[in-house]
């Protein structure tokens, strides 16, 4: 009996994160209702979840019409109300991305990036006043929250599979976004002069969770969708991909440089490092090397 107290009363007090979990959220579209091109976004979210879920994931996937920037936002929402200190986190986006004219003026080249939703156009009109994109700002604003709540024993990963400066045809693959910025003021988006870094800057602080980003390209840069066995995915999506293929080196945890210098791997050096587009730069920001 003395034995089954001492059991119980340890697991009244074992630490919390002993019941981490790991959670996604998947956003992925391919057909939009406005004016952008047909890319292959959905398709990314259907190749993915299997593999997280295999991994321990709880998957949560937003595709197509259910990608507005309502239930994106709500998405998100509803994974930081969910996540507890300790949890895994992976959020994705796999779609057309846009620059977006700064009006806050924290951006060097006066341009935000944006994820573009299903429901958001690619230009001023009548029929859209711009208030669907979900600029880094916002982005950025539920990563630092999300940080905050799990904790340094957490880990939150977000991958961004779109393009902020890029083209809207054809050149050798898909391309993810406009090479045409939205501005109220009708600026014209130069991505000669963009910046060629990454755009989501992350706090390292030893009360945050490590965290890390994954762009599939710099703003100066298109971002190519790849051909594998007849049809088109995300490239940075592809080799997330393979990556979580690996039993060795793939597992998404609680230490996110590991899994970065897997992704990069595979990129750079693997014998998959052929399917990486030419002229394409993988940009990774990280909390841990600030």
């Amino acid at each position: 009996m003395k034995r089954v107290v001492i059991i119980i009363l340890a697991l009244l007090v074992v630490s919390p994160f002993a019941f981490a979990k790991k959670r996604a959220l998947l956003v992925g579209i391919s057909k939009y209702k406005m004016d952008w091109t047909t890319i292959h976004g959905s398709e990314d979210v259907a190749l993915l979840e299997p593999v997280l879920i295999k991994q321990g994931f709880q998957v949560s996937t937003l595709t197509n019409a259910q990608a507005t920037h309502d239930g994106i936002i709500k998405g998100l929402n509803t994974l930081k109300t969910q996540i507890k200190r300790g949890d895994i986190v992976y959020i994705h986006f796999s779609a057309h991305g846009q620059p977006v004219e700064d009006y806050n003026g924290d951006e060097k080249d006066k341009w935000d990036e944006a994820i573009v939703p299903y429901d958001a156009g690619s230009h001023f009109s009548k029929a859209y006043n711009g208030d669907k994109h979900i600029i880094d700002d916002v982005i950025n604003k539920y990563v630092s929250e999300m940080r905050r709540i799990l904790g340094p024993k957490g880990a939150l990963y977000v991958v961004i599979d779109a393009c902020h400066a890029g083209g809207s045809s054809r050149e050798g693959g898909t391309i993810r976004g406009s090479n045409e910025g939205l501005s109220r003021s009708n600026k014209k988006f130069d991505f000669r002069n963009a910046e060629d870094n990454g755009h989501y800057q992350l706090q390292n602080s030893s009360e945050l969770a490590p965290a890390v980003f994954f762009e599939a390209c710099t703003a100066k840069e298109r971002n190519k969708e790849i051909f594998v066995k007849g049809k088109e995915y995300g490239s940075l999506s592809y080799m997330v991909y393979l990556t979580l293929l690996d039993k060795k080196n793939g597992k998404i945890g609680a230490k996110p440089d590991a899994f970065e210098r897997a992704v990069r791997y595979i990129v750079n050096f693997s014998n998959y490092k052929s399917f990486w587009p030419k002229r394409q730069t993988l940009v990774t920001e990280s909390s841990y090397r600030n």
